[in-house]
């Protein structure tokens, strides 16, 4: 019956985003149509909801989306994108090197909505004439989030080791041919339909000041947030001051940037992707995927696959599928003892999850920053994601993980 229940509701979120429903409303509603179904008490739903409201969580997540796109937006009113832009075309390989490497760089350091910072680089390097709105979503988002296979500072891993005992060290390199993997998939299906004719090449050391000089602001939020460890939200807002400071936009210019970063709309889909996530947590729904998995008797790599991926679709978080997802298959990836092929298995299976979740805040924020069609964007995500699942499967096979025991 709990089947049956999550699978009416993934059903809905499917069905209002076919009729252009608005994602944050869509999940806003999901969340309420789950603890409906689940029969989650009122009182104990009206509390959740009225702490996730009050909650540090909720204040501090929209606050660096607010900043961060009207940081982006003050870039691009200050020619800075577009500056940027063109340094990145005159690098050996143009537009394609630029595509495939700034959205990248930015996701070097782990930050909510992310993708919305990387969006803006690539608006400027693929023309909006040229490629459709979709085609931009996927290339800025697909190449945003490779690095999480591996980048040690990013919480999926940190979480591993604190489940598994597994260092954090031997997760990394273990988990580093899916990086790999991701990111030549994505130079076949994305990259090499980028037109390189337009490109201008000059010197790298001028290509790379005119950089420097165009994405400082990006960088220092970034060194803020990840060197100094201050808090995202006040990393981007001390950036955006300083930039205010420096390039001294006009009035008009701050005031359609703060515009574009207090959108109620924008707001909305914030609250409608916690509060679907609180939803979750509150009805049980996750713990049910558990029970419905292991009570049918599937094969081991069958159970992770279902348990992580499902968890990962559900939530679109890698602390969800981890932290919830690994504990409840404790038996099959680290007790009696670690088992680093499984854990490698669920790790690949919730990423899945969880890049294809419709409640997976990147994608959202990214496809409103393009006005990209949802279905459409699915349609060219959902044939690269099946080639890295099959060859994230066969490593699994491969004798590589055991190296790592």
């Amino acid at each position: 019956m709990d089947a049956v229940k999550l699978l009416v509701v993934f059903l809905a979120i499917v069905l209002a985003l076919r009729k252009r429903v608005s994602v944050g409303l869509t999940l806003l509603a999901a969340g309420l149509l789950t603890l409906l179904l689940f029969q989650t008490a009122l009182d104990k739903s009206l509390t959740g909801y009225l702490d996730l409201v009050r909650s540090t969580r909720f204040v501090s997540l929209t606050a660096v989306v607010v900043l961060i796109t009207v940081l982006g937006s003050l870039l691009k009113e200050l020619k800075y994108l577009g500056r940027l832009a063109h340094s990145c075309k005159s690098l050996y390989g143009g537009d394609r090197t630029a595509v495939a490497a700034l959205p990248g760089l930015v996701g070097l350091m782990p930050m909510p909505g992310g993708s919305l910072l990387s969006a803006p680089l690539v608006d400027n390097v693929l023309a909006a004439g040229k490629y459709t709105p979709e085609f931009r979503v996927v290339s800025n988002y697909w190449f945003r989030h490779h690095v999480e296979f591996f980048w040690p500072v990013y919480p999926g891993l940190i979480l591993t080791e604190a489940t598994t005992g597994m260092p954090i060290g031997s997760v990394s390199l273990m988990q580093l041919p899916l990086a790999v993997a991701m990111f030549l998939i994505g130079l076949i299906f994305f990259v090499r339909r980028i037109d390189t004719s337009q490109n201008q090449p000059r010197s790298l050391l001028s290509a790379a000041a005119g950089i420097a000089r165009t994405i400082w602001p990006i960088v220092l939020a970034i060194v803020i947030y990840g060197i100094l460890k201050v808090d995202l939200s006040l990393a981007v807002l001390l950036s955006l001051v300083l930039l205010v400071m420096v390039a001294r936009p006009r009035g008009r210019i701050l005031l359609r940037a703060l515009k574009d970063g207090f959108s109620p709309k924008l707001i909305l889909l914030v609250l409608g992707v916690l509060s679907f996530q609180t939803a979750l947590e509150l009805s049980g729904a996750i713990a049910a995927v558990t029970r419905l998995t292991t009570s049918a008797g599937l094969p081991p790599e069958a159970v992770i696959f279902a348990v992580c991926a499902t968890i990962g679709l559900l939530t679109g978080m890698v602390s969800a599928y981890v932290g919830l997802g690994y504990s409840l298959l404790a038996g099959l990836l680290y007790q009696p003892e670690v088992a680093p092929a499984h854990i490698m298995l669920a790790y690949l299976s919730g990423y899945l999850g969880m890049m294809l979740s419709p409640s997976h805040l990147c994608l959202i924020l990214t496809n409103e920053f393009f006005k990209s069609d949802l279905a459409r964007v699915y349609r060219l995500m959902i044939p690269p994601f099946l080639l890295l699942a099959l060859i994230g499967f066969l490593i699994y096979l491969s004798p590589w993980p055991e190296l790592f025991r």
